[in-house]
């Protein structure tokens, strides 16, 4: 991993677990300033200030830390298109519920989404492995294959680009997890 991918990790720890928690129920409005505040403080330490905003199933945290360095993220509720992440969805595929996060700090954008198909992951992951490498010319393809699942990843170290594909077994069908990360800077 390059620089540019960093992002604290207790950050995302933090956020995600309390997504798990306040995303998809409907909450009162009451519950939700208080879920809002709590999450502030969770993420404000060390100098960090935090704005949490719960709305429509989704989350929406913009942070600044002592130095400056500002980062939004939308957890939930958000909206990824095909061509935002850089490559297509399975057909047939759906979204699975909650699963999109989209985070942007000054100098990088990530966005990460799930999806859940009928089909066998094998067959996912050759869909996959396909639309890579039709991409792959003058980047860094990485496949990994075992007995329930694949890792694919794409890596362009001239614009500072990342598309990571999982492909795992599910109870019914396969789950996928995809992963853009872009570079601000170039």
């Amino acid at each position: 991993m390059t620089h540019h991918h960093r992002v604290a990790p207790g950050f995302v720890a933090v956020v995600s677990a309390f997504a798990l928690g306040a995303c998809g129920k409907v909450q009162e409005a009451a519950g939700e300033k208080a879920t809002e505040k709590m999450i502030e403080s969770a993420l404000s330490k060390e100098g960090t200030q935090a704005k949490v905003n719960l709305s429509e199933g989704g989350m929406k945290v913009s942070t600044t830390d002592a130095s400056g360095k500002s980062t939004q993220m939308e957890l939930g509720a958000t909206k990824i298109t095909e061509a935002d992440i850089g490559v297509p969805f399975y057909p047939g595929a759906k979204q699975s519920e909650g699963a999109a996060m989209r985070m942007a700090t000054s100098d990088s954008v990530s966005l990460q989404m799930g999806l859940h198909s009928d089909d066998a992951f094998d067959k996912v992951a050759a869909f996959y492995r396909d639309k890579l490498k039709a991409m792959a010319e003058g980047k860094h393809l990485t496949d990994m294959a075992g007995s329930d699942g694949a890792s694919l990843s794409l890596i362009d170290d001239k614009t500072k680009t990342s598309l990571q594909v999982h492909v795992s077994k599910a109870d019914k069908g396969s789950d996928i997890a995809i992963l853009s990360i872009r570079d601000k800077t170039k």
